[in-house]
């Protein structure tokens, strides 16, 4: 049976799956399709409603921000994991999830303070040594990101994203970066209390008035969507090997983002995808 707890990958993410639960899985379900579909806006609503159901349960608080993530909605993906981690303050992968929404803000001293714990929980986790090496780079912080990167290319079994590593660091010719959304798993996972001052109330999503037959969110046009959100899904491509897609994602987003320190993270990143070509 695959569980029930949508991942996060590269500056991405895994979830622990959450034993013992046996509360209905419903809602959860239709969220995972929905996902898969990538109806992200309908997913969202879903696993809104396995909170309501659920609301002493991590799982569908994790997955509602994974889908948030995708939808753009950074600072309530955030909320979703502080209210895990409440809930389940010893799973690695949500500090990791949450590491991911982090730096996608922009805020990479919380995200490496994210990672770090999830590798305190967690040594063997190479994602999470990989992504704080991620975050360490784009703080500035070189020398401590290569670091990073060479261990989790050491702790990585799987060769193809061993290789993806390689290249991200820079180590072989194509791809520099790593992934901050999630893909879908199913059933149960939280994770550890969120650093002082960041839990905030979760915003709700509407429940969509037509599920199946309403057009989904489209995540297709650069002009339908925001800065963050084509940085977002620019680093996903770059992980899944769509060097270009990757490209035109990034420009894409400086062409419409006005905060400044925001500019010149995103003009940092593209510089660094460029080199790697």
């Amino acid at each position: 049976m695959m569980p029930k707890t949508l991942s996060s990958v590269a500056l991405g993410g895994v979830l622990a799956v959450a034993a013992g639960c046996t509360t209905t899985t419903t809602s959860l379900d239709r969220g995972l399709e929905y996902y898969r579909d990538g109806q992200y806006w309908y997913a969202a609503a879903e696993f809104h409603q396995a909170v309501s159901e659920n609301p002493t349960w991590a799982t569908p608080y994790v997955n509602r921000g994974i889908a948030r993530v995708r939808l753009g909605r950074l600072d309530t993906a955030i909320d979703d994991y502080n209210r895990a981690l409440t809930l389940d303050p010893n799973d690695p992968a949500i500090y990791f999830n949450r590491g991911n929404a982090l730096v996608a803000s922009g805020l990479y001293g919380p995200a490496i303070e994210d990672f770090t714990r999830a590798i305190e929980l967690s040594p063997p986790f190479a994602k999470a040594w990989f992504n704080r090496g991620s975050a360490r780079a784009l703080a500035g912080q070189r020398g401590l990101a290569m670091q990073d990167w060479l261990h989790a290319i050491d702790l990585e079994s799987d060769p193809w994203a061993r290789a993806a590593m390689r290249r991200s660091a820079g180590l072989e010719r194509s791809s520099t970066a790593v992934s901050s959304i999630g893909t879908p798993a199913t059933a149960a996972t939280v994770a550890p209390a969120p650093s002082p001052g960041m839990a905030t109330p979760a915003v709700p999503l509407p429940p969509p008035t037509a599920p199946r037959t309403a057009p989904a969110a489209s995540l297709s046009s650069p002009a339908s969507i925001d800065a963050r959100t084509l940085a977002i899904r620019a680093i996903s491509r770059e992980v899944d090997g769509d060097h270009e897609g990757a490209l035109t994602d990034l420009r894409a987003a400086l062409a419409i983002e006005r905060d400044p320190a925001r500019r010149q993270s995103l003009e940092e990143l593209l510089r660094k995808l460029e080199a790697s070509r």
